[in-house]
């Protein structure tokens, strides 16, 4: 059985390590996900129900070995044998993590098909899709900038703000990334490598929504969203424009 080394770490603290790692950003998108300031449709539907449960997946087993680590009893024998009882569970669960990636690939592939993504230049990446559900789709800031309903300036920015410091632990757990990384920490016990496909297109292809094309090159540098607040609320406004001009 071969660990990953990372200084002069034992077995032990190198999987709790990880584990706590990639907890923190599953934990994080979970909660992000269940306490949305607003009513997000994107995660009552098909890939946003198998996004989710993808995430309840993998910390259902990162939960069990990290309370195992922490316990005074622990070794590693014992968390190889848990590793593989969930391991087995898994293949032969219809519903198991990897066919789950899967569906989420499709989901993307799917929704990088419609005239709506292709007319702001999206493709089916990760990133692209969360772009199109806050800017695109409506929402509760969709509904103010469209007249729908009525919000002071102050309220509107608190909001954004909140909703995109939300949306982007959403895009930390890359289900990509967090697929191959979880994977990677169990794989000294399944002794089974992955390889998963992955849309990596880098072209941020430009439109006729000038505020759009600025906001997606600024999330793509920025590690604080809710500070691009200001920006998002102009994107909502320049989109409920071009449609209250067709």
């Amino acid at each position: 059985m071969a660990f990953s080394k990372k200084g002069n770490m034992n077995p032990e603290e190198w999987l709790k390590e990880e584990a706590s790692w990639q907890l923190g950003k599953i934990i994080d998108a979970l909660n992000a996900a269940h306490t949305m300031p607003f009513h997000c449709a994107w995660l009552e539907r098909d890939l946003g129900r198998n996004y989710l449960e993808m995430l309840k997946g993998m910390e259902s087993l990162l939960l069990m070995i990290w309370s195992q680590l922490s316990s005074s009893s622990s070794s590693i024998s014992k968390i190889e044998h848990q590793v593989m009882v969930w391991y087995g569970q898994q293949k032969s669960s219809q519903k198991n993590i990897l066919s789950g990636y899967y569906r989420h690939q499709e989901h993307l592939t799917e929704w990088a098909s419609s005239p709506e993504a292709h007319s702001y230049g999206l493709s089916a990446k990760w990133s692209d899709y969360l772009l199109f559900v806050m800017a695109v789709e409506t929402n509760h800031l969709t509904k103010v900038s469209s007249g729908t309903i009525s919000l002071t300036a102050r309220e509107s920015e608190a909001i954004a703000a909140l909703f995109l410091s939300k949306m982007q632990m959403i895009l930390i757990a890359e289900p990509h990334k967090l697929c191959i990384d979880f994977f990677t920490w169990i794989s000294p016990f399944t002794q089974e490598s992955i390889s998963l496909p992955f849309h990596e297109d880098d072209d941020l292809k430009q439109t006729k929504f000038s505020a759009f094309n600025e906001f997606r090159r600024e999330l793509n540098k920025s590690d604080q969203w809710s500070s691009l607040c200001g920006m998002y609320l102009d994107v909502l406004d320049e989109i409920a424009g071009k449609r209250n001009d067709e």
